[in-house]
C-alpha cells in the first residue's frame, strides 16, 4: 500500500511561487521601459548638441563677413528658411550648400547633421528681421549695432508634433534651448 504524502507538515518546499514570478517581471519590465525612455532622450540630446559646433562654424563665418563686407548676412529671408530644409530624425547631407552658404564661407564642421540651420542678420536699431522665434528666446528689440542670430530647428524623435530648438546671437554667444531632445 501506498503511503500518503502530506504537504506542509514540516516539509519545506523550495522554489517561487507564481505570484514572486511575476512581481519580479513586472519590475524588470518596468525598470527596462525607464532605461530605454531615459536612453532615447540622451540619444536625441546628444544628436542636438551639433548645434554648438555648427553655431561656433557660423559665428566665425559670420565675423568674417562682417569684417570684409561692413553688414552681417542672412542665409535665409525667415526663421523658417533653414538648411536642410526639412528637419528629421535622421543625418541629412549639408550638401549643396545653398548660395547665401557660399558667400559666408562657412567651414562646416561636418557634411551631415540632425539640424536645420538659419542666420537672419539686421542693422542697427533695425527690428524689422527679428522673428518670434528670437522673440521667444528673448531678443525682442533691435541691438544698437549690427546684429545677427542664428537657429537651429530639429526634430529628433521624428514625430513632428513637438521640435527643438537653439539660439544664439551676436549679442550673447549662450547657446539657448527650447524644448531640447525633441
Amino acid at each position: 500500500m501506498a503511503r500518503p504524502v502530506l504537504m506542509g507538515l514540516g516539509v519545506r518546499q523550495r522554489g517561487f511561487t507564481l505570484v514572486e514570478i511575476l512581481v519580479a517581471v513586472a519590475i524588470i519590465g518596468v525598470l527596462v521601459g525607464l532605461a530605454v525612455v531615459a536612453f532615447g532622450k540622451q540619444t536625441r540630446k546628444a544628436r542636438g548638441s551639433e548645434a554648438q559646433a555648427m553655431f561656433a562654424a557660423l559665428r566665425v563665418a559670420q565675423e568674417q563677413y562682417h569684417l570684409e563686407n561692413g553688414t552681417y548676412l542672412s542665409t535665409g529671408g525667415s526663421e523658417a528658411a533653414t538648411h536642410p530644409t526639412t528637419p528629421t530624425k535622421t543625418s541629412q547631407s549639408f550638401l549643396p550648400l545653398p548660395t547665401t552658404w557660399t558667400s559666408l564661407r562657412v567651414r562646416l564642421p561636418n557634411e551631415t547633421g540632425y539640424c536645420g540651420y538659419v542666420a537672419i542678420a539686421g542693422l542697427a536699431n533695425d527690428a524689422t528681421g527679428i522673428g518670434t522665434i528670437a522673440q521667444s528666446f528673448g531678443l525682442t528689440a533691435a541691438p544698437a549695432t549690427d546684429w545677427y542670430y542664428l537657429i537651429a530647428h530639429c526634430d529628433l524623435d521624428g514625430n513632428s508634433t513637438r521640435d527643438s530648438y537653439y539660439f544664439t546671437w551676436s549679442g550673447d554667444t549662450t547657446v539657448k534651448k527650447l524644448d531640447e531632445g525633441y
